[in-house]
């Protein structure tokens, strides 16, 4: 191949990173805050970015970002949860300029593309440092701190300020008293009341 094809190809390989370069798909990263009335986060993409001098630097915060809930319905029927902080997430970036859908209009000339402005934030995206508490694999599991209700295809439990339930073959157990099988002490006949439940 003559010096003249290695320098076109190489002009060519240039131009083609420069533009890669400036298209943006995902990024990890995390939350720097959450307003839940609306919705919308603050968010910081992680690592570095080039500029076309070679220059490094953070990528910068962005602002007003949708965040994505499991939601159906119309968004009448799905599950929130807290968000923190600090919490890490994944880092969207529309193909093309969400201005019109978030605002449900049709309105913008705006045709950028795969930029940072149109990003999407989904919580929950971690280092395998990360305590978690999904350890459940063939459970349905929904967690805030301490409190657990875990669904399986035969039942459900669960912990709630320290009290334990388990509903399975139609009998709720409580702490280890069943609701069905549970006996009584201190019975007595008139008008008292029996023992706490066994």
């Amino acid at each position: 191949m003559s010096q003249t094809s290695n320098e076109i190809r190489n002009v060519v390989d240039n131009w083609v990173d420069e533009k890669i370069s400036n298209i943006h798909t995902a990024l990890n990263g995390k939350i720097i805050s959450y307003d839940a009335s609306i919705n919308r986060a603050i968010v910081q993409p992680s690592g570095t970015y080039k500029t076309e001098d070679y220059r490094e630097f953070a990528y910068p915060i962005i602002y007003n970002v949708p965040v994505v809930f499991p939601t159906g319905m119309g968004g009448n029927s799905g599950v929130t949860f807290p968000i923190s902080s600090g919490d890490g997430c994944l880092i969207i970036f529309a193909e093309k300029q969400l201005d019109d859908f978030v605002n449900n209009s049709n309105t913008s000339d705006d045709l950028r593309k795969h930029s940072l402005n149109d990003a999407i934030c989904i919580p929950g995206l971690y280092t395998n440092a990360t305590k978690s508490n999904i350890k459940h694999a063939n459970s349905v599991c929904l967690f805030n701190g301490s409190a657990m209700l875990q669904i399986t295809e035969n039942g459900f439990s669960g912990i709630l300020n320290g009290t334990d339930f388990k509903f399975a073959d139609g009998d709720l157990v409580v702490n280890g008293i069943s609701l069905l099988h549970h006996t009584h002490g201190n019975v007595e006949n008139g008008g008292g009341s029996t023992g706490e439940a066994q």
